[in-house]
């Protein structure tokens, strides 16, 4: 499950609000055990954080439709884990700083990437997810399965 978390690009943050669930796409990091997004100050998200921190987190990498002889005869293979636990707001700067460098080093390979600015730092959000408990679930390829044409997946 950490390795998936590793791995990929962008999670699925579920918040709770008054208007009932909401979920957004986050850009993010897996560090230390916590899972690790940058935001402005303000909008739905930052207010529904501040009004609840129990939060859930889903990232999950879809693979082929495959047949094979069980069920309906299609399944898909996928690999998917959710995270459950509770969210801060750091307020720290120089961990602030220190999360959005390991964000930064995430998305942004090699030597690419500009120096934080002071100023950037301080107008940027950083909210740690603290994992309270994870589950997992995975449909890998085996030699059971052939094959088919999935328009949602380049490959």
């Amino acid at each position: 499950m950490e390795a998936l978390l590793d791995r990929m690009a962008v999670g699925r943050l579920g918040l709770s609000t008054e208007d009932g669930p909401y979920v957004v796409p986050v850009n993010y990091v897996f560090a230390e055990g916590c899972i690790c997004f940058h935001s402005g100050h303000e909008g739905k998200k930052m207010e529904a954080l501040r009004a609840n921190p129990r939060v859930c987190f889903l990232v999950d990498e879809p693979g082929p439709q495959v047949t094979w002889e069980q069920g309906c005869g299609v399944t898909q293979i996928y690999e998917s884990v959710m995270c459950f636990g509770k969210a801060e707001f750091v307020e720290e700067i120089a961990e602030r700083r220190r999360i959005l460098e390991m964000l930064i080093g995430k998305y942004v390979p090699g030597d690419n990437h500009v120096p934080i600015l002071d100023r950037n730092v301080e107008n940027t959000a950083v909210v740690r997810i603290h994992i309270e408990w994870m589950t997992g679930k995975a449909n890998p390829i085996s030699s059971l399965h052939r094959k088919v044409s999935n328009r949602f997946l380049s490959a």
